[in-house]
């Protein structure tokens, strides 16, 4: 999948770990999968030189742990520790083997309407955990959502643009977060609470059950969608009336019309009908649960 011949950690010891494979390449930080003396497996996430010399950078993934270390729930990454060797940063997570929804649907694979509303009510409950935290993960979206094959739950993961509510306020003006996916407030550069996240899990269902996101552009033209237009009706790519009215809702420009917790929107999602098990096709889980 990847250039392992590359990679600079690939085969070698990073301290008490073995590394054996590339799982995952970004800008900012390499996801490996690593073996421990005793014989176990861990994955690691490990900051890569063009991250390492900057400080920012290194300040938000020591941040990321601290808030991923807060929650403890099925359906987010598990971390266990994080430190420095050999001068590079790294966080310890709990491997997980599948690929993330974005991978899924992007590899022209469908998602059925079933599985796709587990999904979604599996990151409500997750989003319902991190906020009750006080953290607004402000990245919510297909790329960061991953679909565990051996345990059928999924995952949402990389919290490297995680808000800490109780923490020093972010800059004024700035924008974080992926731009397709980008709650209003975020687009403006104002404040956000657990409610963005509703929004970009909104856009989520979006791409799910109508095929598409509901904008494209550059950057900018993305920003001005998510503020001043409306998404194209998922009625009009043959969704029920009840769920293109949940999604809809979901993406309110206004935060006080969007729902206003996780359980909220899970509870509108349990009222969809969807295909009886009789007929419906095999699913892309074994099973998908969420927290009993």
């Amino acid at each position: 999948m990847f250039g392992d011949d590359a990679d600079i950690w690939v085969g070698r010891q990073y301290g008490p770990y073995s590394i054996t494979e590339l799982l995952g390449r970004g800008t900012v930080a390499h996801v490996y999968r690593a073996g421990l003396r005793d014989g176990s497996e861990v994955a690691l996430k490990v900051l890569t030189p063009f991250a390492e010399a900057r400080g920012e950078i290194r300040a938000l993934f020591e941040q990321e742990f601290e808030l991923m270390a807060r929650i403890e729930h099925p359906n987010v990454l598990k971390v266990m520790q994080a430190g420095v060797i050999a001068g590079t940063h790294y966080i310890e997570i709990e491997p997980v083997e599948g690929e993330t929804v974005w991978d899924r649907v992007q590899s022209q694979k469908t998602i059925g309407l079933s599985d796709a509303i587990a999904i979604i009510q599996q990151m409500c409950s997750a989003l319902d955990q991190v906020h009750q935290r006080r953290i607004v993960h402000r990245d919510v979206k297909p790329s960061n959502i991953m679909l565990d094959e051996k345990h059928g739950r999924a995952v949402l993961f990389d919290f490297g643009l995680a808000h800490d509510l109780d923490g020093p306020r972010p800059p004024e003006g700035r924008v974080f977060g992926s731009p397709m996916f980008l709650a209003p407030e975020q687009a403006l550069g104002n404040s956000v609470d657990g409610r963005t996240d509703l929004y970009g899990l909104g856009v989520t269902l979006y791409r799910l059950v109508v095929g598409a996101v509901p904008f494209y552009g550059e950057r900018n033209e993305l920003l001005h969608a998510h503020v001043k237009l409306s998404p194209p009706d998922p009625r009009d790519a043959g969704v029920a009336d009840d769920l293109s009215e949940i999604v809809l809702r979901a993406m309110s420009k206004d935060p006080e019309l969007r729902f206003q917790s996780g359980a909220d929107f899970a509870a509108a999602l349990a009222t969809v009908e969807t295909p009886p098990a009789s007929v419906r096709k095999r699913g892309l889980l074994r099973r998908i649960a969420g927290p009993s």
